[in-house]
């Protein structure tokens, strides 16, 4: 078994993700083709009274003998892409995706543009977007924390119909949305297993700043991690008017600091500079009011890594995390999982990763507009 997330799997950072999460599975001996069925994968794990698992690895004082708790967690829901034969008969591979997937295969160019020519765009905002498309998704997720939930958008029909393609889908659509809101977007776990269905997450990143998971050595394999530390996002670059202007944002010194480049199909639906100003200083503001930016700032700062760490299922995509070295110089990774890979049966190994580049648009310092 197979289970794979991520919210980027870029070498810079993409603010916006929406990346649809995978199963893969091979099933012995089974006849039926489960193409277009949903289905669950649970991890159980059975212990006894308080000796396993303990804050340490010795078991407390108060024990309790043959009495047996069972934890059980959802680790993927979602409907089943295919189910096919392999070469050796007896085994089928199966591969499912979650939800998210379904806004992948759904064309939203003439939607938009559709609606776009009939209604009054000027009283258009992010949230009334959202309600409008989303839901032809089959999306559902609370989005009332978007910065720019309210903010109007006077988007031009024409300019969306020159620069969208055939090809762009829902999904993609929601990555414009997302980035411009500073946030990803993930299918969740339902709670239950008897739940009807999951619903997206909103990953917002810099919470976590201060919830950081430390992982224990004795459960980390395969560790590797670069020689340095991603430099902070001190330059924001967006595209407006189909790409002829630019609208920044930037925190100084930003020289020698990581710059974030947006071509954002939406931003670049819009012609003036009054009707893509308050978009970008919403973003602008998180930063100056209290610090908890969404892309400026220690935010997006962290360590490439990748490790194996044994049974940690719990470790999900968004989470911040501290792994320990042999290094006196680095003694601690501490990153931002990025990526995670579950694979295993009777025992998950979980590949979590972050891959990155120490300073982010660097080979684009020249072209910076102020």
């Amino acid at each position: 078994m197979e289970i794979e997330q991520s919210i980027c799997d870029d070498k810079e950072i993409k603010i916006g993700g929406c990346i649809p999460s995978q199963l893969t599975l091979g099933l012995v001996d089974i006849a039926e083709d489960l193409s277009g069925k949903r289905i669950i994968v649970t991890a159980q794990a059975k212990y006894y009274g308080d000796l396993y698992p303990s804050a340490s690895l010795y078991p407390r004082e108060d024990m309790y003998p043959n009495v047996c708790f069972t934890d059980q967690y959802v680790l993927f829901v979602g409907p089943i892409y295919s189910c096919k034969k392999t070469s050796n008969y007896r085994i089928r591979k199966l591969i499912a995706f979650d939800r998210m997937y379904y806004s992948s295969s759904i064309k939203c160019k003439n939607r938009v543009y559709n609606y776009l020519r009939v209604y009054d765009t000027s009283h258009f905002n992010f949230s009334e977007m959202i309600v409008n498309f989303f839901s032809k998704a089959r999306i559902q997720f609370d989005y009332s924390s978007f910065i720019n939930c309210s903010t109007l958008l006077e988007l031009r029909d024409d300019y969306w119909r020159d620069i969208a393609d055939n090809k762009t889908t829902f999904l993609d659509l929601y990555r414009w949305l997302c980035e411009l809101n500073g946030v990803f977007l993930i299918e969740d776990t339902p709670i239950e297993i008897n739940s009807f269905r999951a619903r997206p997450r909103v990953i917002v990143p810099y919470q976590n700043i201060n919830q950081i998971y430390d992982i224990s050595s004795y459960s980390i394999s395969g560790f590797d991690y670069d020689d340095f530390v991603t430099k902070e996002i001190r330059w924001v670059q967006f595209e407006f008017n189909k790409g002829r202007n630019h609208g920044f944002f930037h925190v100084d010194p930003y020289e020698d600091y990581s710059r974030y480049d947006s071509e954002n199909p939406i931003l670049n639906s819009i012609e003036h500079w009054s009707d893509v100003q308050p978009i970008i200083e919403n973003l602008e503001e998180a930063y100056s009011t209290d610090h908890t930016a969404k892309i400026t700032g220690s935010v997006y700062r962290y360590r490439p890594f990748k490790a194996s760490i044994f049974n940690r299922w719990w470790v999900q995509v968004g989470d911040r995390i501290r792994l320990p070295t042999n290094d006196p110089e680095v003694p601690f990774v501490e990153s931002i999982v990025l990526s995670r890979k579950i694979k295993g049966m009777y025992g998950l190994a979980v590949e979590i990763e972050a891959k990155g580049v120490e300073i982010m648009g660097k080979e684009n310092d020249e072209e910076i507009n102020e």
